[in-house]
């Protein structure tokens, strides 16, 4: 590694774990060092130099979720707002079960369907439908930017503590109603399909719910389209009904959703 590469690991180690150390979250320093390789090659790191460089980061506090293909940071801008930092692994991820969220869809039908462009393109694609989503109404977190393995967002929670997912919390039968609400503005205002809805990517934010990780939403071009659309409509009736919850049927709910292009 370069001096200017040791340099660059030295701040973004400083800035990401400044939170964790000061509350005795990592205790020793290989541990630091280990978490630090498993987001953070040589690539990412300049990357996120890069948006420190330009104003749009100022400082990474530390891991608010992780997954197989990403891990989300909190980060702080340089005017001071909140923001989600989502990194996508480059090295351990495989998104071969992402295939069928490509197959079909023409701004894949050049990219290499494996290695960091596979990444990149995932991440744009994301940007985009958090854009589109956003422009049509629809309740998500609003996108700020991206670059080659990360994207940037608005924070949904307060001072680091993200708003909780419905699988953390009770819910309600309004909280049933606002998210049949969202996903029919996102099939019939914004064209999407999320693709990939459950429980566990729904925030209840104070009296709100906003949809979160859309890189797997499709237009309603897409040929699973439909597919998706009742997917996403069946993982969230069962999850409220296993909550005690009365739930509308599959069938109506679809109805409501269709559109023209379907």
């Amino acid at each position: 590694m370069s001096y200017r590469e040791t340099k660059i690991r030295e701040r973004i180690s400083a800035e990401l774990f400044r939170k964790e150390r000061k509350e005795r979250y990592l205790i020793k320093r290989s541990e630091e060092s280990e978490a630090l390789e498993a987001v953070f090659d040589k690539k990412t790191l300049l990357t996120i130099y890069s948006m420190m460089n330009r104003g749009v980061l100022k400082s990474l506090n530390g891991a608010v979720k992780g997954g197989k293909e990403a891990k989300v940071y909190h980060g702080v801008t340089k005017d001071g707002k909140e923001v989600a930092v989502k990194i996508y692994y480059t090295v351990t991820a495989s998104f071969k079960r992402r295939l069928p969220y490509l197959v079909g869809d023409p701004k894949f039908e050049k990219v290499q369907k494996s290695g960091h462009a596979l990444i990149y393109e995932w991440v744009k694609k994301e940007f985009r439908n958090l854009k589109q989503a956003k422009d049509a109404g629809v309740a998500v977190p609003e996108p700020i930017t991206c670059q080659k393995n990360v994207i940037v967002m608005k924070f949904i929670g307060k001072d680091g503590i993200p708003a909780p997912t419905f699988n953390e919390v009770e819910v309600e039968e309004k909280d049933y109603s606002s998210t049949l609400r969202e996903v029919i503005k996102l099939t019939k205002k914004a064209k999407l399909v999320h693709g990939d809805l459950s429980e566990f990517n729904i925030f209840k934010n104070k009296n709100s719910v906003v949809l979160f990780d859309f890189a797997s939403a499709v237009d309603l071009f897409h040929p699973m389209a439909k597919e998706f659309l009742l997917r996403d409509v069946r993982n969230i009736n069962r999850f409220f009904a296993k909550r005690g919850i009365e739930v509308i049927p599959e069938d109506e709910v679809i109805r409501r959703c269709a559109v023209d292009e379907f």
